[in-house]
């Protein structure tokens, strides 16, 4: 037996059992970035109090995960689809 024979996988859409080995699914890996352009500053901004605002951003994120801050910049997904999950999901991937 195989560590392949150990493994269980499942359609993302549909919830098929899918069985490596076949060659009847995809796997879909997903890379997500925020938007990487810098900021446009203004003079206001140049004159603003950064000191406070510098604090105000570490008091929120004072109660948040590690994985809820970098989520708001970068996410990595892998999807595993069967056949006819991915046909339809390649054709029209954000419907």
């Amino acid at each position: 037996m195989s560590d392949a024979d150990d493994v269980h996988l499942f359609c993302l859409r549909c919830g098929a059992e899918l069985i490596p080995g076949r060659g009847d699914f995809w796997i879909v890996r997903l890379l997500a970035v925020a938007d990487p352009t810098p900021p446009q500053i203004s003079d206001d901004d140049l004159q603003a109090d950064l000191d406070s605002r510098i604090q105000e951003l570490l008091d929120e994120m004072a109660d948040m995960s590690e994985r809820e801050l970098t989520e708001q910049v970068f996410r990595r997904m892998t999807l595993h689809l069967c056949r006819r999950c991915y046909a339809a999901w390649i054709e029209n991937p954000v419907g």
